[in-house]
Parts: C-alpha cells; sequence; structure tokens
C-alpha cells in the first residue's frame, strides 16, 4: 500500500498526538529538567532576542511610549510625586542636584555622611529639617568641603 504525501503527513501527526498523549508526564517532567539546568541558557538568548527585537522596531516602541505617556500624565505624576517621597527618591535626588552642581567623589559615601550628620561642621547648630542642610563643596575642583547649615553655607565660611 503506497501512502500519498498528504497521507503520510496526516499519519505523523495522529502518530505523535497518540506519543504525546501517553507520553505528557514524561514530555513535561524532561522539559522542566532542561529549563532547569539550560537557566542562564534561555535567559541569554531571551535577552539577545528582546534587544534585537526592540531595535528592528524601535519607532513602534517610541510611538506607543509617547501615546503611553500622553495617556496615563496623571498616574505617571503621581508615581513620580510618591517615589520622589521615599528614601530612595530622596536620596537619588539629592544625588543627581549634587552632579549636577559638579560635585566630585563617591557620592554615595558622601551621601551616608550628609544624612548622618545631626550639626553644622562650623557653627555646630543642629539642623531643624533637611532644608536646613547643606552640602559645600569647592566650586573650582567640585570636592566635597563639609556639611554646613543653610547661613553657613550662604556666608561661604569655608572659601575665605
Amino acid at each position: 500500500m503506497v501512502l500519498s504525501p498528504e497521507e503520510k503527513k496526516e499519519r505523523r501527526k495522529e502518530h505523535d498526538r497518540r506519543y504525546y498523549q501517553k507520553n505528557k508526564d514524561k514530555i513535561a517532567e524532561y522539559q522542566r529538567q532542561y529549563n532547569q539546568d539550560n537557566k542562564e541558557r534561555i535567559a541569554e538568548r531571551k535577552a539577545e532576542y528582546n534587544q534585537q527585537h526592540r531595535q528592528d522596531n524601535r519607532e513602534y516602541y517610541k510611538e506607543y511610549a509617547k501615546v503611553y505617556r500622553e495617556n496615563n500624565k496623571e498616574h505617571i505624576s503621581l508615581q513620580k510625586k510618591e517615589y520622589h517621597s521615599t528614601p530612595k527618591g530622596i536620596k537619588v535626588q539629592t544625588i543627581s542636584n549634587w552632579r549636577q552642581r559638579g560635585v566630585i567623589g563617591d557620592l554615595e559615601q558622601l551621601y551616608i555622611l550628609y544624612i548622618n550628620t545631626d550639626k553644622c561642621m562650623y557653627c555646630e547648630k543642629s539642623f531643624a529639617d533637611s532644608v536646613d542642610r547643606c552640602l559645600d563643596h569647592d566650586h573650582e575642583t567640585g570636592l566635597y568641603r563639609a556639611v554646613l547649615c543653610r547661613s553657613c553655607n550662604t556666608k561661604d565660611i569655608l572659601n575665605n
């Protein structure tokens, strides 16, 4: 009995269906084990694919992001406001401001010093609130000098 190509294809499909039904648990276990053993490789390939896909569809994603921002202005604004009131948000904003003002050095360590300083390093007046605390730095070199109160920082005490 000679089978046509279509009949062979149909028989093969039926065979594969029966095999899958009979060995469903075994196949699932094999797939779980394969995924477990190749987690890093799978993650790398997925990251490469996603990066290439975003490059190939850059214009689509730009437009998508633009439309999303237009449709969610209030939500985005609320999220930003909430984030900037968290300790992490305050830290990120403070360090960003220092960078913009030209402060150089290990800003993470400076922030820890800044937060833990409760008195002006010049006049030793206690800080009333975080607005009263200033990070003084040399405007020419960008190097940190001290944590001062607003009054001492305004007088530029350490520059003289």
